[in-house]
């Protein structure tokens, strides 16, 4: 699991491109216009700031804990 300092910011990219709060208990079926071209911006927001989701789970990403699960910090 990711340590909370990474883990707090990937909540906060993932709030920021969903535009609302979101916690590690969001998940797609629960939050209102999280859908899969949405899943995509997330992962390409979290590129952005240095954070690598695996290009074959991307497609299991349907929650929070998914990505802080699935996250890694870049070099």
């Amino acid at each position: 699991m990711e340590n909370e300092g990474h883990g707090a910011r990937i909540i906060e990219i993932v709030s920021e491109v969903l535009g609302m709060p979101v916690s590690k208990d969001s998940a797609a079926e629960n939050v209102a216009g999280w859908d899969s071209l949405k899943t995509l911006q997330m992962v390409m927001a979290l590129d952005e700031a240095g954070y690598e989701i695996p290009l074959e789970k991307i497609a299991e990403v349907k929650s929070v804990r998914d990505i802080l699960a699935f996250a890694r910090k870049g070099s």
